[in-house]
């Protein structure tokens, strides 16, 4: 019988995994620490985002072959190990798509109008004002990153009459933009034309702090900036500095170290922190399983290391 050990049984449906996997398939419910007796002969891991894997993992399950990531980002697998002793990865791309476009547009609609500024005391002493905001309509809007979520993001704005859209994706052809974006050559071409950027592509070496202190500037006042991808794709520090002296609002879902904030970017006035939310819907967990768990029965590895599903 083949054995999968699930590292976080609390947020992964442990009920909708055992309906997808076929017959002689035996779940076992773990930890973060990969604790328990059952763990050694484990030949699959399941996980979500607050599993670390690294090389030490083969220590607690020497026979792994097989690792599934519900959700898209696998920063928190270390690759390299996986490729060096032949562990195939999976992921769910796409999956959450329509939950983080959900929440980048409402994110929007959030910082535009204020509401992010709301207290008790606005309502008690009815503090209409302080909430005098800006309209969607007329809004240029920044895409860095344009894959399915990207895509998603475009769709659904769509009849709020923004003024123009910019996408910078190095990995997609100006010709397979679809009509209504213009198409920018670098990150600062967005930056510069857009009212809004929202970010949406992995955190690698050549991601890692792509948002900083010598392009912060190209903005213009006013701006809001979103990031539902990895907090080490902004200069958290530059941000804040930045923020100091210019009208800017920036949105984080996602921060570095999490899920440990830095007391500066909490004190902030001009940062808005949700705690990694933006894919959190029951349809998305559910789907974003199905993916990953589909994925790794047809052997549609992501590292395209090939080894037989047990």
């Amino acid at each position: 019988m083949s054995k999968i050990y699930i590292t976080e049984p609390e947020v992964i449906n442990v009920h909708i995994a055992r309906k997808i996997l076929p017959s002689g398939w035996e779940i076992v419910e773990g930890t973060t620490q990969f604790k328990g007796n059952d763990a050694k002969d484990c030949t699959v891991l399941l996980i979500r985002s607050a599993t670390t894997v690294t090389s030490s993992i083969k220590n607690t399950f020497p026979d792994l072959k097989h690792i599934i990531r519900v959700g898209v980002g696998v920063d928190n697998i270390d690759m390299d190990f996986c490729e060096r002793e032949g562990i195939a990865v999976y992921n769910a791309p796409g999956a959450n798509a329509d939950a983080v476009s959900d929440y980048i547009v409402g994110m929007m609609l959030h910082a535009l109008r204020k509401t992010y500024l709301l207290t008790e005391n606005d309502v008690i002493e009815w503090n209409r004002f302080k909430f005098t905001g800006r309209s969607m309509t007329g809004r240029s809007i920044g895409i860095i990153g344009f894959g399915n979520i990207g895509k998603q993001i475009f769709n659904k704005l769509q009849g709020f009459n923004c003024k123009a859209f910019f996408a910078y994706d190095p990995f997609v052809k100006k010709e397979d933009m679809p009509e209504g974006i213009s198409y920018a050559e670098s990150v600062e071409e967005v930056l510069r034309n857009s009212d809004i950027i929202t970010l949406h592509v992995p955190l690698l070496p050549t991601t890692k702090y792509l948002i900083n202190s010598d392009n912060l500037g190209l903005m213009p006042s006013g701006a809001i900036l979103i990031n539902a991808s990895r907090g080490g794709i902004v200069n958290e520090a530059d941000v804040i500095s930045y923020g100091k002296h210019h009208d800017f609002v920036y949105v984080a879902d996602t921060v570095e170290g999490e899920p440990h904030v830095s007391s500066d970017m909490i004190h902030a006035k001009n940062v808005l922190i949700t705690p990694h939310i933006a894919s959190l819907t029951i349809e998305s967990d559910d789907n974003m399983l199905a993916v990953a768990l589909d994925n790794f029965l047809k052997g549609k590895s992501m590292n395209k290391v090939a080894t037989a599903v047990a």
